[in-house]
């Protein structure tokens, strides 16, 4: 019968830190991954979101900035009693060449008090739409009669999100 030795208390001091810092970051990673910390992403595809008050949300839809795409939050606005806006980023493809494509669009937001809201985007591609300031925009007056209208991929399109706080 072959005897299994135990390994010294130095060596046994040595690895057990090591081994809960593993599974630690193990089960972080686990938990980030499936969303449950850190605030949740909805793409173009999960329209009904449901948050608890003060939970922090984002949008993330696709666009290219590098050939003018820009979204912007749409009237009617969220209701202020149920969400708030916090803020907005670009999410690069990684690439620096111009018209590289893959990139997104993010729009934060916290769930402030209980009720359902909706928010609206409109994805305007380069001159589709009128720039309003305060990050709002409202899509360019349709093309005069008798004139050759653009093509639908250059029209703005809307997308619109309901939110459930609770």
């Amino acid at each position: 019968m072959m005897r299994t030795q135990l390994p010294d208390t130095a060596l046994r001091r040595t690895l057990t830190p090591a081994l809960t810092t593993l599974a630690a970051l193990t089960a972080l990673t686990a938990l980030t991954g499936c969303g449950l910390i850190g605030p949740r992403t909805y793409d173009t595809d999960e329209t009904a979101i449901e948050a608890d008050s003060g939970e922090e949300f984002t949008l993330s839809v696709p666009s290219n900035a590098s050939l003018g795409e820009r979204w912007y939050v749409a009237e009617p606005k969220p209701a202020a009693r149920v969400l708030r806006a916090a803020g907005e980023d670009q999410e690069g493809s990684g690439s620096g060449a111009d018209g590289a494509g893959g990139g997104s669009q993010l729009f934060r937001f916290k769930a402030v008090g209980r009720g359902s809201t909706t928010v609206r985007l409109i994805h305007c591609p380069v001159h589709a739409c009128i720039d309003q300031g305060d990050d709002s925009a409202t899509a360019s007056p349709p093309p005069p009669a008798g004139s050759t209208a653009a093509p639908a991929a250059s029209r703005p399109t809307y997308h619109t999100y309901t939110v459930t706080v609770k």
